[in-house]
């Protein structure tokens, strides 16, 4: 999915960086994976899976409100479904392209894009919008049903489905639903609602 860049966005990147390298040495080394006291360590590149150095403290820590009360889809999105989304797109260089560095800021301008499409909260919330990413796994009240008769042929809308915006960033109309689940081996055109009831699925769609 193409990311459209925003000042929120940029904010989000700047913050989830920071806390990102608070794992990270700051240097530019050889690929590596080591042992430090029997514990997997990354250092640097392709060698390292996402979950080397972005850990389910951090994801904590970056959407620390989205299981509060006002947030419309409780106990959907965690750290977990986030790690099995990603280690789908791995091998073909997602979060493990060009060193640890580089991954890690790859990981905040995707979590940072997320959190600023998924936020329930205004400039004056507890923490800032930001820290209310993850609020929405869907879109709240959509005005249509994003059936786009001219595709009927090849991607033809399944009657009572509904492609409205669904997702970690969301995704509407027959053909992309249906793109998306060509890619992941999942009825999206059919079944539009799997995004929005697999929160695994919903991170694969987004990545």
């Amino acid at each position: 999915m193409v990311m459209i860049w925003s000042v929120s966005v940029f904010i989000l990147v700047l913050l989830a960086v920071s806390t990102l390298a608070l794992v990270a040495n700051g240097e530019n080394k050889m690929i590596k994976v080591k042992k430090v006291k029997g514990k997997k360590v990354c250092t640097q590149g392709w060698e390292c899976t996402i979950s080397d150095y972005f850990q389910v403290d951090q994801f904590e820590q970056l959407f620390a409100k989205r299981n509060t009360p006002i947030a419309h889809d409780v106990g959907f999105w965690d750290y977990q479904t986030f790690i099995t989304a990603a280690a789908l797109y791995e091998p073909l260089g997602f979060g493990t392209t060009g060193g640890k560095l580089m991954g890690q800021k790859e990981m905040a301008a995707f979590l940072g894009h997320v959190a600023s499409k998924t936020s329930c909260a205004y400039g004056v919330a507890t923490g800032g919008p930001l820290a209310w990413g993850l609020c929405y796994n869907r879109e709240m009240s959509p005005m249509q049903s994003y059936c786009d008769e001219s595709w009927k042929y090849k991607y033809p809308c399944s009657p009572g489905a509904e492609y409205y915006g669904r997702g970690a960033l969301r995704i509407y109309w027959n053909f992309n639903y249906s793109a998306a689940g060509e890619a992941l081996k999942a009825d999206l055109l059919n079944h539009p609602e799997y995004i929005e009831q697999n929160a695994t699925l919903a991170f694969q769609a987004a990545i």
